[in-house]
């Protein structure tokens, strides 16, 4: 994810100070890359505690990394890597094939930067020693709770998936510090999810959280969070495409690492899952 986005992302959760930090840095990037952090942060007429706030909380690891993020991006042309919002009216085929691709582009290679290969390295040994996994997600990030509990059911982990969270409770309320919880809101606001990830906390469940970058509750709650990239979407949606994208790519990610940690058995129960589907086809076949 380039500078831009990843202001745009947090802009929010910025105070005026840093805002004001980060639009010097957009409009004057190469006085910003030539500048040292007290000469930044006096150009910007903030300080340089303030500069660095706002790297941190735009997720860069220090000033000298933003700085050769922005060179970067400059030498990329980059501008306005926004992705095209939504619908139109009378919106021609082609218009919308192309614009669902370069989004969907966008949101996997923004949400790649933002993935953190120790992030996953912990969620992953975290499941090698599960009993069972619970997951759980509203709305639209139901389908990426329903994605987790397909993939790992079908490798034979015990995975507990619900829709209504009134039966989920009364599974989870089963939970032990053995077990594990992965909450999926691509707001990180939630309120369901958010009183899920209070539960777990008071009875010890270790928590995993997907959820969207910036500052919000449900990373700061969970054990580990899985990022993806914030994607910029109008205030009424057709559909939640882009964040959608993030979470099945970052599920992915985390499936096929812990595959290639637990090749050997995950193999065999693929390979069982297959056949046993294979099996029940064949009753339907017309002779």
């Amino acid at each position: 994810m380039n500078f831009q986005m990843r202001v745009e992302s947090a802009r929010k959760d910025l105070t005026l100070t840093e805002i004001k930090t980060a639009n010097y840095i957009l409009k004057h990037p190469q006085k910003a890359i030539a500048a040292s952090i007290n000469q930044l942060a006096e150009l910007a007429g903030s300080s340089a505690a303030t500069v660095t706030r706002m790297v941190r909380k735009l997720d860069i690891d220090s000033f000298t990394a933003m700085k050769i993020m922005i060179s970067g991006d400059l030498a990329r042309n980059v501008s306005d890597s926004s992705p095209q919002l939504d619908i139109k009216e009378n919106e021609s085929f082609s218009s919308i094939c192309n614009k669902l691709v370069e989004n969907d582009v966008k949101n996997i290679n923004q949400t790649k930067d933002l993935l953190k290969k120790r992030n996953c390295e912990v969620v992953v040994h975290r499941l090698l020693k599960t009993k069972t996994l619970y997951v759980f997600g509203v709305g639209a990030s139901s389908l990426a709770a329903e994605n987790i509990y397909q993939k790992w059911s079908r490798i034979g982990f015990h995975v507990v998936f619900n829709q209504d969270i009134n039966v989920f409770l009364a599974e989870l309320s089963n939970a032990t510090k053995e077990d594990t919880l992965w909450l999926i809101s691509n707001s990180g606001e939630t309120p369901e999810i958010l009183w899920l990830a209070n539960y777990a906390r008071k009875h010890g469940i270790f928590t995993i959280a997907l959820t969207r970058f910036g500052q919000n509750r449900l990373a700061k709650k969970a054990d580990i969070a899985l990022i993806t990239c914030k994607p910029i979407e109008p205030d009424v949606r057709v559909g939640a495409t882009n964040s959608i994208t993030g979470q099945f790519y970052v599920v992915d990610v985390v499936f096929y690492l812990y595959f290639s940690r637990d090749f050997n058995r995950s193999f065999r129960a693929i390979t069982m899952s297959r056949q046993s589907a294979e099996d029940y086809k064949s009753h339907f076949k017309i002779r």
